[in-house]
């Protein structure tokens, strides 16, 4: 190992590197698993590390030319010419470098290891699409707050944090500022909509992009349809070598929306998209007294005023209302409506940690399993994607060594990793294996928030 309290110009730490990686020993089939997996967390740092200073690198060559005054050619060009690839892929990565090298912080951060590159993508996109509305000082302090947060939000969650953040650093303007950018971004999205079609052979290709709102509802209109396809052929077994990929099921799926949208007959289980507003009791009261559907001094119980909501076609889960009954005991298995749209508000979909699977393709799992007499009740629910259901589901007669959930003290579910895992983070000099809470807590507990349902 190379020891040194001096630091290293960039390039000749590089060099470095490379002398070093020409003398990695190709044979690794002695590891043991542990090994292997630290050895891989090792070197994803080391790549990412490298890769923020590649960043670093092509935005200081960019904004000073350097391409320009040795080879009279912009940089783009010169990547292209240097490596093989096209010039599309030289112009993408010249642009991610440039989110680097105008926000220093974050590609401080990222060199050193303190984010990742997804990370610092996400964090350059949340600055640009908020620094106009703020001051120099609100954007430095901007960064630091999504450094921060990094510590514990992956790449989609930062992407999201911009209200967070502008209620930090801007809390008395955050509401204007924060319904000024969605309001951009809406019209950007609406300019930039199209659809193109490409045949080919046999074929037609097609891309295209839609503003979020409609294009989250044909997402859900696509899953639903792939959901009901996907349950008919656990009915009717698929032989292993006709077994579609997830990309063909996926197409399959649209083709059934065309043929329900070219029968015009919706089928039992699909159709619009389900808007679920998640709002505390007091601020859905609020609204509704501002809309004149209240007095500004009436009293109303949760399910009262749920009702009043519903010509909107909103669905309002009022949180603490006691008007849906989310407890049908043992007497069924499948979950009510009422019961999943509760599951929905507070998991967000799969709660495995790490996972973003939607709602709309997760199933309720019994946590005290319902052949066991376990409930049918919030409490002893979980949605999980169809593979981390599987992780967790118990056998009736298996002792195995695996992922397990339960509820805890706050309401949300809460996974506790197999013994074998404990042991190898003891092993490492852990105290053991932590509790691991849903990862979708933090990007959905800011209300109010929407999920699409299919109904």
């Amino acid at each position: 190992m190379i020891e040194s309290s001096e630091s290293l110009p960039a390039g000749q730490a590089l060099e470095q590197i490379l002398l070093l990686l020409d003398q990695v020993n190709p044979k690794r089939t002695d590891l043991s698993p542990e090994q292997r997996l630290e050895w891989l967390r090792t070197a994803r740092v080391a790549q990412s590390r490298i890769q923020a200073l590649t960043g670093l690198l092509t935005a200081e060559a960019e904004k000073s030319q350097a391409a320009e005054r040795t080879v009279g050619t912009p940089i783009t060009s010169w990547i292209a010419t240097q490596e093989v690839c096209s010039h599309k892929e030289a112009t993408r990565d010249v642009l991610a470098a440039r989110s680097l090298g105008e926000h220093p912080m974050v590609g401080q951060a990222a060199s050193t290891g303190a984010i990742n590159t997804n990370q610092a993508a996400a964090i350059g996109k949340v600055l640009s699409s908020i620094g106009p509305q703020l001051d120099a000082e609100q954007k430095a302090e901007a960064a630091h707050e999504l450094v921060s947060l990094a510590g514990h939000l992956d790449a989609g969650r930062l992407a999201r944090a911009a209200g967070q953040v502008l209620r930090t650093v801007a809390p008395q303007s955050a509401e204007q500022l924060l319904e000024t950018r969605l309001q951009r971004q809406a019209e950007q999205a609406h300019r930039e909509r199209f659809l193109r079609f490409f045949p080919s052979g046999g074929s037609l290709r097609f891309e295209g992009s839609l503003p979020l709102a409609e294009g989250e509802r044909f997402q859900a209109l696509v899953t639903a349809h792939r959901e009901k396809n996907r349950r008919t052929s656990l009915q009717t077994p698929e032989p292993l070598a006709d077994r579609p990929s997830y990309d063909q099921r996926q197409a399959d799926a649209l083709i059934s929306l065309c043929d329900a949208a070219a029968k015009s007959r919706p089928e039992p289980g699909l159709g619009g998209a389900r808007v679920l507003v998640k709002l505390d009791y007091q601020q859905l009261r609020d609204q509704a007294a501002g809309a004149g559907l209240i007095g500004a001094d009436d009293a109303l119980a949760a399910g009262d005023l749920r009702r009043l909501c519903c010509d909107a076609e909103l669905i309002p889960a009022v949180l603490g209302g006691g008007s849906e009954v989310l407890d049908v005991g043992t007497t069924r298995r499948l979950v009510t409506p009422a019961i999943r749209n509760a599951l929905i508000l507070r998991d967000g979909g799969c709660a495995f940690p790490g996972c973003a699977v939607r709602p709309e393709s997760c199933e309720a799992h019994h946590i005290q399993p319902w052949w066991d007499n376990g409930s049918t009740s919030l409490g002893n629910l979980v949605l999980l994607c169809h593979h981390h259901h599987g992780v967790i589901e118990p056998a009736r007669d298996s002792g195995r060594d695996q992922w397990s959930v339960h509820i805890g003290e706050d309401g949300k579910p809460v996974f506790t990793p197999p013994a074998r895992l404990q042991r190898f983070s003891e092993r490492r000099g852990s105290s053991g294996a932590p509790l691991l809470s849903s990862s979708n807590e933090g990007e959905r507990s800011i209300a109010p928030t929407c999920e699409f349902t299919s109904t």
